[in-house]
């Protein structure tokens, strides 16, 4: 599936705008977001810090007061003076609500109430024992603050106004949703500052502050409980069991924080639209020129040459444009003057080709019809009909001509006879297919095929061969006659004969036997051409067979001195026609001994060739030359300038036995090495019921 160019400008124009847009708005939101974080802990972590340094001052300051009161109650004076001495201390303070001195028995010695006090906070015996051992200690009962401080022989106590006293810490408000606590190492809530209802105590005992308290850790906050997400900080006051806790809902905390990211996503969506917005019209801007360009491009291959491009970019592209352009303008000229050509060249083409006699077509790679002629429009069988510029196979009516032309495309010679049978006449063609090619160039733009009427010549070789069968039947008896009167010459039944007589009558009986051997050749010719000749199959020995034929040629052989060489297993037996392979071996060691030079060497071999039989024969001579190698199996057919005699029907008569026997006979090209002849047929022959031969298929 094709991607449009747009979609391409588009995505790569959004690709390096807008994501890297988009990455640095949220980028730069989280960074936003982690700066305000830190300053919100920090601020948690001073308020918890500032109230319990604030705490320990106030302490200090009463622990002064009791070292104060201390030393008075060292020294030697009447009670009703040290009493005194306490309830100026007392007014000298609003927060303090009474001061009394404990004995070692937690019993008050002396106290001293501020007016409008109606009691003293009751003694907390376990906040005491805690006080020996720390010197100071202080816990809440109800709205007092109760301090105690150890002096060695007794104890100092000091009851503050709770409320004055944390009023005078000056507590910050942080947010609106925002708590400070204080809270005993049981997690007792002591002090609270929130308008909500909310079950602090609860929350602390469940979550993770109650660890830090009941550990005395100093830590910032933050989780969640019962869906809503808390932040703050937990400071301890480790002398007196005392957690400082700062509560925050995150909602509230970053409100502020919120507000903001939300006003930077919505200015990062709308730079985003506007981004989205320009790549789709850069993306068409540059796109739609190059789509024009496209379509006048495929116009332009399809030989339209008026198509133009308009471009209003004021840009490259335009320049672009002007020069596309101007080059459609001149190949609309250029094309115009080829065409003319064209047209004369086809005029004079189709003049030629109309004024011969043979069918001519010229096709394209695909088979489509380019030319043809009138001859070759009535051997398709389609007259009346145009076929200019329609596919060739599809065009033709004919059966028998449609399965020729597709048998010389595949045919190595690219060529095949034929025929046709028409109302009172039947007519022999011949088609080739020749390449066609530019000049100087070897790159192909078509075929040329051709249709030769060669009724004339089939008629002349049919006048030919009945010529020759019809005098082949008359001169075989007189032929037989002579050579049977001049071998009763030589018996010398008619009477005595001296020897100059007697070896002009061999030569006579010599003359009258290679006669009657080519009417034999000619006969057995027309018998195979005709499927008349009779094959016996046999199973026999090929060693002993080629031994055999060795044998009968020898006295021709050594004339020349040429000797023999057997070149194959003494084991193998083949099924095949005795006589027949013993007259296709004789042809070819006689066709060898010919042409091959005095004192040479005639090589005859054999193999079994995995499901075939081959052999061959080979020689020393000239060799065949390779415009001979198909012709020499042609009836009459011999190599110009090789003057060995014979009738040229030798290597025919094997052509014919090779393919009797299902097989073929081939000659090779040696140069310099003398000429070699080799046949194959398939093993396992046999014939069936009707006589037709057969092979066993493995």
């Amino acid at each position: 599936m094709k991607f449009k160019l747009f979609y391409k400008f588009l995505i790569l124009i959004m690709l390096f705008s807008l994501i890297p847009m988009v990455w640095l708005g949220i980028n730069l939101i989280n960074r936003a977001e982690f700066s305000i974080k830190t300053p919100i802990s920090e601020l948690h972590i001073n308020r918890v810090e500032n109230i319990k340094n604030n705490i320990v001052v106030k302490t200090l300051n009463y622990e002064k007061i009791s070292n104060i009161m201390d030393s008075y109650f060292s020294s030697t004076g009447e009670w009703g003076d040290r009493e005194k001495i306490i309830s100026s201390v007392i007014n000298s303070d609003s927060e303090i609500l009474s001061i009394s001195l404990l004995n070692s028995d937690f019993v008050e010695v002396i106290k001293g109430l501020k007016a409008n006090t109606k009691d003293m906070a009751p003694i907390n015996r376990e906040a005491i024992a805690i006080s020996k051992k720390n010197s100071k200690y202080f816990y809440f009962v109800k709205d007092k603050m109760v301090f105690i401080f150890f002096k060695g022989r007794y104890f100092i106590k000091i009851d503050v106004d709770k409320n004055k006293f944390f009023k005078g810490i000056e507590i910050e408000s942080i947010g609106e949703k925002s708590s400070l606590i204080l809270s005993d190492y049981k997690g007792n809530i002591i002090y609270l500052t929130s308008s909500n209802s909310f079950d602090w105590w609860f929350l602390i005992k469940n979550s993770q502050i109650a660890n830090y308290i009941s550990n005395k850790i100093d830590a910032t906050l933050e989780f969640s409980f019962k869906g809503k997400k808390y932040l703050g900080a937990v400071s301890n006051i480790e002398d007196f069991d005392l957690s400082i806790i700062s509560l925050q809902e995150e909602s509230d905390a970053y409100k502020y924080a919120m507000s903001i990211k939300k006003e930077a996503f919505a200015v990062v969506m709308i730079f985003s639209i506007g981004v989205i917005f320009l790549s789709y019209f850069l993306s068409k801007n540059l796109s739609n020129p190059i789509i024009k360009f496209m379509e006048a491009s495929k116009k332009i291959a399809e030989k339209d040459f008026s198509v133009r491009v308009s471009v209003s970019t004021r840009d490259e592209l335009k320049d672009l444009a002007d020069s596309f352009n101007l080059m459609a303008q001149e190949l609309d000229k250029y094309s115009k003057m080829q065409i003319e050509k064209i047209l004369r060249e086809r005029q004079n083409t189709q003049a030629v080709m109309y004024s011969t006699q043979e069918g001519i077509i010229m096709v394209d790679l695909s088979y489509n019809i380019q030319l043809i002629n009138r001859q070759a429009i009535s051997i398709m069988g389609c007259e009346g009909v145009s076929v200019e510029g329609l596919n060739l196979f599809k065009s033709i009516k004919n059966d028998i001509v449609i399965d020729a032309v597709k048998k010389a495309i595949d045919n190595k010679n690219k060529q095949f006879e034929f025929d046709i049978d028409f109302k009172n006449y039947k007519r022999f063609y011949r088609v080739y297919i020749n390449d066609i090619k530019m000049k100087d160039k070897d790159e192909i733009i078509g075929y040329l095929i051709t249709f030769y009427d060669i009724t004339f010549d089939k008629e002349l070789e049919k006048i030919k061969e009945d010529f020759l069968h019809s005098i082949t039947h008359d001169l075989r008896n007189p032929v037989s006659a002579i050579k049977g009167f001049a071998e009763f010459l030589l018996k010398e039944i008619a009477g005595p004969i001296n020897q100059n007589q007697k070896n002009m009558i061999v030569s006579i009986d010599r003359a009258a036997f290679r006669l009657l051997g080519m009417v034999n050749n000619i006969l057995d010719i027309a018998k195979m051409e005709a499927g008349k000749m009779e094959i016996n199959i046999t199973e026999f020995n090929v060693y002993e067979l080629v031994a055999k034929c060795v044998d009968l040629m020898s006295p021709l052989a050594q004339k020349k001195d040429i000797k023999f060489v057997i070149d194959g297993d003494k084991n193998i037996k083949i099924n095949a026609d005795t006589d027949l392979i013993e007259r296709l071996y004789i042809n070819l060691i006689g066709n060898a001994i010919k042409f091959t030079p005095q004192e040479g060497r005639i090589t005859i071999g054999f193999v079994i060739n995995g499901t075939n039989f081959r052999s061959w024969v080979e020689d020393t001579g000239e060799g065949i030359p390779p415009e001979y190698i198909d012709k020499v199996f042609e009836k009459f057919e011999q190599v110009k300038g090789q003057k060995a005699g014979g009738t040229g029907l030798g290597l025919t008569i094997s052509k014919h036995i090779s393919e009797a026997h299902l097989g073929k006979i081939w000659a090779e090209y040696r140069p310099n090495m003398g000429a070699k002849f080799v046949f194959e047929f398939p093993l396992g022959l046999y014939k069936d019921e009707f006589g037709k031969i057969l092979h066993k298929q493995n």
